[in-house]
């Protein structure tokens, strides 16, 4: 197709995350395919990794710190008011700086598509003058997540008027479109790599290995179930380990709960996040996703590229879609630790069932490959700017 100025603008495009990994694929494949390709973050994070990348890419940061938190009870203390107005000071301040360094962006070159990955980026878009361009917004949880918080609204009113919306299911468009928002088709998210090799694991005795999660250790995440069902099972796989892979802000109870284990909590091992997920779940023998909301979860189907036998929480339709409704990964219901343990312990007791889902694992995911993702962006670009 012919060559088109694309800007993916995310977040931030500098923090160890699914969100950010996909943006810099995405980014990397279209601009391989002669595309002009500007990646831009809002806000900057640290630490920050660097993912490389094809240096065709131009990359922005458009804030000159992070976007600052709020204070604790700030608006119910008559003490921390002017910490708050100081607060709506400095974030109004950054958020006008951003919207200009946009524009900047924008004016510097001809237009052409711009890709909103997440709904704060759009927010930011709304303020800068783009009629000359054409926008595709994204939203890259599931439907059911909108709908349980802030997130649908806001959806529905930013990106009423851009020229598509992609989701990462066709279930989750179908109730997305129920909902109000009409332009809106699905596009899942692609794989970082695809290796040629499969995972080779711990190389421990057929009787043992490691499970392995990997992602951030936050509430939805449902880690907390992970731990409790190690607890329920770790007695009868001593050979055996479960490694944490991530950070966040349950990192802390999650240590605690480990430690007043009565049985395993010595073969937990918590690891900070990895910018190299490919290496992290090669060393595993199983993957295990205990959340209790997803959208099309990365790190699952990474785990299943490298023919992992994977386990994960029944919990959206990007991961039964996936999972193949069960036949390419287990499925478990969400927060419950004792089907959770149940299911451990079945692919734990059999080398035989790991190998045979780990082989339905990495067919499933076939489709999610780079190159063939990149030929269905390159079919939605064509089809928004005829």
């Amino acid at each position: 197709m012919t060559s088109t100025r694309i800007v993916i603008l995310a977040n931030n495009i500098d923090e160890v995350g699914g969100a950010q990994r996909v943006a810099h694929v995405v980014a990397d494949q279209l601009a391989g395919r002669g595309h002009s390709v500007d990646l831009v973050g809002i806000s900057p994070v640290s630490p920050r990794h660097d993912f490389g990348g094809d240096p065709a890419v131009r990359r922005f940061t458009l804030m000159d710190q992070s976007w600052p938190a709020p204070q604790p009870d700030a608006r119910l203390s008559t003490r921390l008011r002017p910490a708050m107005w100081s607060l709506i000071r400095r974030r109004s301040a950054l958020k006008s700086a951003a919207v200009a360094a946009l524009g900047a962006v924008l004016r510097d070159g001809p237009p052409g598509i711009v890709v909103t990955t997440q709904l704060w980026a759009m927010e930011h878009l709304a303020e800068v003058p783009h009629d000359e361009w054409a926008v595709i917004g994204q939203y890259h949880s599931s439907f059911e997540a909108a709908a349980a918080g802030r997130d649908l609204p806001r959806a529905l009113e930013l990106y009423a008027d851009v020229d598509v919306v992609t989701v990462l299911t066709a279930a989750d468009a179908t109730q997305f479109r129920r909902a109000g928002l009409n332009n809106v088709t699905w596009l899942p998210n692609p794989l970082a790599f695809w290796p040629e090799r499969t995972a080779e694991g711990s190389g421990l005795a057929p009787d043992g290995g490691v499970v392995t999660y990997l992602g951030r250790l936050s509430t939805e995440k449902g880690v907390g179930f992970l731990v409790d069902a190690w607890g329920l099972l770790a007695a009868r796989y001593p050979e055996w380990s479960l490694r944490i892979v991530g950070s966040g802000p349950e990192d802390r109870s999650l240590r605690r709960q480990a430690a007043a284990l009565s049985e395993g909590g010595d073969r937990i091992e918590f690891l900070p996040p990895v910018g190299d997920a490919e290496a992290e779940l090669a060393r595993a023998d199983i993957f295990v996703l205990p959340s209790l909301t997803e959208g099309l979860p990365l790190a699952l189907a990474e785990a299943q590229a490298l023919g992992l036998p994977c386990i994960a929480a029944d919990c959206s339709a990007g991961v039964r879609l996936l999972s193949r409704n069960g036949t390419a990964a287990r499925l478990s219901p969400r927060g419950d630790s004792v089907a959770l343990a149940d299911g451990l312990a079945e692919l734990m007791a059999s080398a035989a069932l790991r190998s045979e889902l780990g082989r339905a694992a990495r067919d499933a995911v076939a489709g999610y490959r780079a190159d063939v993702v990149t030929d269905e962006w390159e079919q939605l670009i064509s089809s928004v700017l005829r």
